[in-house]
């Protein structure tokens, strides 16, 4: 029996977030095309961020929010685990398997290159945190694990602050 059971509902979320965008730059590629290209791609990702919100918002059944499959552990062998980084492309997969394996997860991430469209399927479940907040200021908090992975990954984005980068 596979661990993940993709239902239509979550294949729905999964199709909102390849269909949203190409929407937005449809409707207001002729509005967007004088202004500077950072802002932009800036104003379209808020844009995304805030369609794919509402989307998921509306994937409910009987007044309850639909989540992918997560596995149900006692809480003796449940985890606290925190990942830096988590709204990224490689934490955003690392807290999906997390989660479904059953443990708690705290996200924590300053979207200076991530995005809450990776991990807004989660918001709002039991066993899910997202903590807004920069990993270079201290945060005290008790876990049984840390994953780091709070770094800009691409070389436009590294280089564009390289003192946050160290």
């Amino acid at each position: 029996m596979p661990m993940w059971r993709i239902d239509v509902r979550y294949f729905a979320l999964i199709a909102a977030c390849v269909i949203i965008p190409a929407t937005i730059f449809r409707t207001q590629g002729s509005d967007i095309s004088s202004e500077d290209p950072s802002e932009v791609s800036e104003m379209i990702e808020r844009q995304v961020e805030s369609e794919v919100i509402k989307h998921v918002r509306a994937l409910q059944l009987n007044g309850k929010q639909v989540y992918p499959p997560v596995k149900s552990i006692p809480a003796s062998i449940r985890k606290r685990i925190l990942v830096t980084g988590g709204a990224g492309f490689v934490g955003s997969h690392l807290v999906d398997r997390l989660m479904s394996q059953g443990h708690q997860v705290f996200v924590m991430d300053n979207f200076f290159t991530g995005s809450q469209a990776n991990i807004v399927h989660w918001m709002g479940h039991p066993n899910f945190q997202l903590i807004m907040h920069d990993v270079t200021e201290p945060l005290r908090m008790e876990v049984d694990q840390i994953y780091h992975l709070a770094c800009p990954a691409s070389p436009p984005h590294y280089q564009y602050n390289p003192i946050k980068t160290i």
